[in-house]
C-alpha cells in the first residue's frame, strides 16, 4: 500500500509541477508567468512539430540552462520526430533519427538534450505537447516527506483499517516573468514551450 501511494504521489507532484494552477497546489511551469511560448511557423499544419520549432525552441532558452535542459513531450508526438526532417537544398536530412535508420537505436536527443516522454506532458497540437526546460529553474520545498498513518480504530465495527497518507509540499518557477536579454529583443526563460497549433 505504501509504494502504491508512494508512486502515485509521485505522479500527481510531477503533474502539479507542470500543470498546476497555483491555488492549493504548486504553480506549474505551463501556468506560470515565465513560460516563453515559441510561435508555429506560417503555414504550419494542425497538430504538428517541425524542425523550425525546435530551432526557435533552443534559441530562447538562457544560454547557461542549455547544459542542465531536457526535452519534455508527450509520448504521442514522437512520430513528428522520427519524421521530422531538415531541407537542404532539393533534398532534406532526418533531424531525429540515428544513422542506421529505424533498424537502429533512436538517438533521444535534440541537439544533444535528453528528450523524455511523460504522461503530463499535453497531447499533440496543444501547448504544453513538448517543453524545453531547465528545472534548476523551478524551487519546490517539501516539508517532513510523506507521512503514513494507520487507524484499526476508525472502521473497527466494519472490521476494516483506514490508511491516510499526507504530503506538504509548494514550488514555482524561480523567475515570475521572461527576461529581455541585454543585447536582443526575443525573450528567454529557463521554459520554453511550443504555442498551439490547431
Amino acid at each position: 500500500v505504501r509504494q502504491g501511494f508512494t508512486s502515485e504521489f509521485g505522479f500527481l507532484l510531477d503533474d502539479a509541477i507542470i500543470n498546476g494552477t497555483g491555488a492549493g497546489q504548486p504553480l506549474g511551469i505551463l501556468n506560470a508567468g515565465c513560460l516563453v511560448q515559441v510561435a508555429k511557423e506560417t503555414g504550419q499544419k494542425a497538430d504538428t512539430v517541425v524542425a523550425e520549432n525546435v530551432v526557435k525552441m533552443y534559441s530562447r532558452i538562457f544560454a547557461q540552462s542549455r547544459p542542465n535542459a531536457v526535452w519534455l513531450i508527450n509520448q504521442n508526438i514522437e512520430p513528428q520526430l522520427f519524421t521530422m526532417s531538415l531541407a537542404v537544398g532539393t533534398g532534406g536530412i532526418p533531424i531525429y533519427m540515428p544513422a542506421g535508420g529505424l533498424s537502429g537505436q533512436p538517438y533521444g536527443t535534440l541537439f544533444g538534450r535528453p528528450v523524455i516522454a511523460i504522461e503530463q506532458a499535453a497531447s499533440l497540437g496543444d501547448l504544453g505537447d513538448i517543453l524545453f526546460a531547465d528545472l534548476n529553474g523551478y524551487i519546490l520545498a517539501e516539508k517532513g516527506g510523506i507521512q503514513s498513518d494507520i487507524s484499526i480504530h476508525v472502521r473497527f465495527i466494519y472490521d476494516e483499517s483506514v490508511f491516510r497518507f499526507v504530503l506538504r509540499v509548494d514550488g514555482q518557477p524561480v523567475r515570475a516573468s521572461a527576461l529581455t536579454p541585454y543585447k536582443g529583443s526575443e525573450t528567454q526563460s529557463h521554459f520554453i514551450g511550443l504555442a498551439a497549433r490547431a
